[in-house]
């Protein structure tokens, strides 16, 4: 049986970003680009995170990366990279930077057009730029994973490009650096991270490895997100969270499901990927009751549940408690062709690891179950 885990070397814990000098020159990196988003220059964290560089070095900085990665900033950001000479990256922030910067990485060293790589993972050689990064976000786990999800534009689901070449060769990770991130995103990051950990944990396949670090990971995010969320200053739930994304990470490695299916569809709106992820879990959750009774009666035991059909209700009302919508409605989503959402949610790689794989009329179902 095997147990595939490609992983980049992980640091982790608080002051973890004093390990970044020595992690560039073991990579012989001389010239990153480092690659984030304008909140977290004008925050400090950015600051923070490159605060173990030497006095007087500095590197070409792109700051311009969206809150979904898009095909534009990747573009832009490559653009500074050939400019600058760049010889690797250190991506600083959440999932959309650190998946921009799998794009970046690839474009460095490989023809236009980006969409050319979706489905053709053979295309991208290990010529791609060397990439550390440096999670400022617990939740989509991408600083230890093989994928990016990158969006034509910002109205477009994204496409879901994969490759061994795009694991970051370090991953630092210091809770630190995630203190000042607001509520409103520890929640829905931290609910990304759990529902990788959830759906890691239903994925079809034997891989008692992952399926341990996924159960963990999932009883961790349950218990200190609502601390995180009610005190960002929490230094023992900080560190929890960022690990139960970092475990949601490792899950990743075996598969998800439906939910990470309908959480792709749903993000053509522009719409924060953990928030869908939060609503679309508990109509997907009740949808496997059919399909994955044992997983889910384990899930029920874990969280000190009596039993599974407590599920999906236990997550709508964590979704409240930490003040996220329960139906994407509230958000102001509408599907404006549901026989056509429910057609990429069929399409979608993540069916081929789901438990089950719903119907085009299952998935009708389940995307109007999540709109409300």
């Amino acid at each position: 049986m095997p147990i595939l885990l490609d992983l980049p070397k992980i640091h982790f814990d608080f002051g973890a970003v004093s390990s970044l000098p020595d992690e560039l020159a073991e990579l012989n990196i001389k010239r990153p680009l480092i690659v984030t988003d304008r909140n977290l220059v004008e925050c400090g964290v950015l600051k923070k995170a490159l605060s173990a560089l030497p006095v007087g070095n500095t590197f070409p900085i792109f700051d311009e990366i969206p809150e979904n990665p898009t095909v534009d900033g990747i573009e832009k950001a490559c653009e500074v990279y050939l400019q600058e000479g760049c010889d690797g990256i250190v991506a600083v922030g959440g999932g959309s930077v650190i998946d921009s910067s799998k794009g970046i990485a690839l474009r460095a060293a490989h023809p236009a057009p980006i969409s050319q790589y979706e489905g053709h993972s053979e295309k991208i050689t290990e010529s791609t730029a060397p990439i550390i990064s440096i999670p400022t976000t617990a939740g989509t786990g991408s600083e230890i994973t093989f994928g990016a999800g990158i969006h034509t534009d910002p109205s477009t689901p994204s496409m879901n490009i994969r490759s061994p070449h795009f694991v970051p060769k370090v991953a630092i990770c210091d809770p630190d650096l995630t203190m000042t991130l607001p509520p409103s995103l520890t929640a829905s990051t931290g609910m990304d991270a759990l529902g990788q950990c959830l759906e890691a944990y239903l994925a079809r396949g034997k891989n008692p490895v992952i399926d341990a670090i996924a159960l963990n990971g999932a009883k961790r995010a349950f218990d200190y997100i609502e601390r995180a969320v009610a005190d960002g200053s929490d230094k023992d739930a900080r560190w929890n969270m960022l690990m139960a994304a970092l475990e949601g990470g490792i899950g990743i490695h075996k598969g998800l499901g439906s939910v990470h299916a309908m959480a792709n569809t749903f993000g053509d709106q522009g719409f924060n990927h953990g928030i869908i992820v939060a609503v679309a879990l508990p109509s997907v959750l009740r949808f496997l009751e059919d399909y994955a009774a044992d997983r889910l009666d384990d899930l029920a035991t874990l969280l000190d549940l009596e039993n599974r059909d407590q599920l999906p209700a236990t997550i709508e009302e964590l979704n409240r408690r930490l003040g996220l919508p329960v139906t994407l409605g509230e958000l102001g989503y509408v599907i404006n062709d549901i026989d056509q959402a429910a057609e990429l949610c069929v399409q979608s790689g993540f069916n081929n690891t789901a438990p089950h794989a719903p119907t085009h009329e299952q998935y009708k179902g389940l995307l109007k179950n999540a709109t409300g």
